[in-house]
C-alpha cells in the first residue's frame, strides 16, 4: 500500500499527534520514503512536546545515539525521564544505561538498577541481561552469580542472544548453578540458531569434545563453519584444523591455510603458529623455511609459547633464520616462564654447558628441577651429573631458586 506523505504531512502539520508518531517511523525506517533521520526527529520532537510517550521515548534514543540530531546525552535523560516515569519500558532501560554510564547525569548504579527493573519487569529482554551482566561483573553492586544467572534466564527466555550465551557459558563453567554441560548445549544451540557467532563456536567445540551431547565431529564442522563464516577468528581456526585433519570433513590442505591466513590476520597467536608449521611441512602451499619463521615470530611475540620453543629451536639450529644461540636462549627462557616443560629442560642444559649463556648450574639445575616436576624424560641423569659439581649449600640455593621460578610461572589457556 503506498504511503501519502502529503496527507500524512498535512495531517501531522494540523497537530495529529498519532501522526506525527507514525510519520516519524516512517522516516526513521525508510518505508514508503527514503530514510530522513533528521525529519523523523523533527516529528518526534513535535509528539514529544505534546506529552506522546512513546515519540518521548524514541527522540531520548536518538540523542543518546547523535541519529538524526547531535549526540546530546543531557538532552536525551531529559526526554528519557519523561517517558520512563509514565512507564514506558524502552525509556525505562535507556535511562538506566545513562545512570550506569554517567552520560547527561551522574553515574548512579542504585539508580540503574531501578530502572533497570521496571523495565524488565515489563518484559524488556536487553534491561534483564544488563542487570545479569552487572551481577556477573560486579559492576557497581557486589558479584552475584546466582542473580547474574536468574536476570540472563529471564533475558534468554525472551530470545537475548548474549543471555542465552552467556547462560551457556555459566553452566559450563558451573558459575552460579551446577555444572551442566546439556543445559549449556541447550543455550548455545538457541544463541547459535540466532547466528551469534560464539555460541555457534562454543556449541562446536561441546560437539568436538563430547560434553553435553555425543561427539559429532561433522555437527562441530558446521557450526565452526558457521561462525567462521560470521568472521569469529578462533572458529576460522578451529574449521582449519578441521580441514588440516579430515574431520567431519573431506581434509583439505589448502582451504586449511586460507583459515589460517584469515585468523592470523585477526591476530591469533595460534593462527601464525600452524601457519609455520603449513610453511614448514609443505601443507597447501610449498616448503617455505622463511616464511615458518616469520609465522612462529609472529606468535611468539604474542606471547604463543609453543610458538617461543619453536623459534628459540630454528635459532638454535640457524633454520629460517641465521643461527642464534644467544637469541635462541632468550626465546627458551620466555617459553620456560610460562611453564613449557621442553623449554625449561632445553634452558637448563644452556646453563650447564654455557652454549648462548653464561655458565650457571644454579640456574641449571633450578630449571631442570621444574622440568622434571613436568614429566620430562631422562632428566634424572642429568641432574645427577650436573649436581655432582655443586655443593650441598649450592644445590640448597638452586631448589629455592626453582621455587621462586615456579612461583612466577603464569600461563593463560589461550598460550598453551
Amino acid at each position: 500500500m503506498a504511503v501519502d506523505i502529503s496527507t500524512l504531512t498535512a495531517r501531522a502539520n494540523a497537530g495529529d499527534l498519532s501522526v506525527q508518531l507514525e510519520l516519524a517511523g516512517l522516516y526513521e525506517t525508510g518505508t514508503g520514503v527514503p530514510v530522513d533521520r533528521g525529519r523523523a526527529a523533527h516529528w518526534y520532537r513535535m509528539a514529544a512536546e505534546e506529552g506522546v510517550i512513546k515519540a518521548q521515548s524514541h527522540l531520548g534514543q536518538m540523542y543518546i545515539r547523535g541519529i538524526g540530531v547531535p549526540k546530546d546525552h543531557v538532552e536525551a535523560v531529559n526526554w528519557l525521564q519523561k517517558a520512563a516515569q509514565q512507564g514506558n519500558r524502552a525509556a525505562q532501560a535507556n535511562l538506566a544505561w545513562c545512570y550506569q554510564e554517567g552520560k547527561g547525569t551522574v553515574k548512579d548504579f542504585p539508580q540503574a538498577i531501578a530502572w533497570y527493573e521496571k523495565a524488565a519487569a515489563q518484559g524488556h529482554a536487553g534491561a534483564s541481561y544488563n542487570l545479569g551482566y552487572l551481577y556477573a561483573n560486579g559492576s557497581g553492586v557486589p558479584k552475584d552469580e546466582q542473580k547474574a544467572l536468574h536476570w540472563y534466564t529471564q533475558a534468554a527466555q525472551l530470545g537475548h542472544n548474549k543471555a542465552q550465551h552467556n547462560l551457556g557459558i555459566m553452566y559450563e563453567q558451573g558459575a552460579g548453578a551446577d555444572q551442566d554441560y546439556a543445559a549449556a548445549v541447550r543455550w548455545y544451540s538457541a544463541a547459535a540458531s540466532q547466528g551469534y557467532a560464539r555460541s555457534q563456536y562454543n556449541l562446536a567445540r561441546l560437539y568436538t569434545e563430547g560434553r553435553g551431547v555425543e561427539k559429532d565431529n561433522q555437527e562441530a564442522f558446521k557450526w565452526f563453519k558457521q561462525a567462521s563464516a560470521a568472521g569469529y577468528y578462533k572458529a576460522q581456526f578451529n574449521l582449519g584444523l578441521f580441514y588440516l585433519h579430515g574431520l567431519g570433513n573431506e581434509q583439505d590442505h589448502s582451504q586449511a591455510l586460507v583459515l589460517f591466513k584469515a585468523a592470523a590476520a585477526r591476530g591469533y597467536p595460534k593462527a601464525f603458529y600452524q601457519l609455520g608449521k603449513m610453511y614448514a611441512n609443505g601443507l597447501g602451499v610449498e616448503v617455505n623455511e622463511i616464511e615458518s619463521a616469520k609465522s612462529f615470530q609472529q606468535s611468539a611475540d604474542r606471547g604463543y609459547v609453543k610458538a617461543q620453543y619453536k623459534l628459540a629451536r630454528l635459532y638454535m639450529d640457524g633454520q629460517g633464520v641465521r643461527k642464534d644461540v644467544a637469541v635462541a636462549c632468550q626465546w627458551l627462557e620466555k617459553s620456560a616462564r610460562q611453564g613449557y616443560s621442553q623449554a625449561q629442560y632445553d634452558l637448563g642444559i644452556c646453563y650447564a654447558r654455557g652454549r648462548g649463556v653464561s655458565t650457571d648450574l644454579r640456574r641449571a639445575y633450578a630449571w631442570l628441577t621444574l622440568a622434571d616436576q613436568s614429566g620430562v624424560r631422562k632428566i634424572t641423569k642429568v641432574m645427577k651429573k650436573i649436581a655432582e659439581s655443586m655443593g650441598a649449600a649450592e644445590i640448597a640455593e638452586a631448589q629455592k631458586l626453582a621455587d621462586k621460578l615456579r612461583a612466577g610461572i603464569s600461563i593463560t589457556k589461550e598460550q598453551q
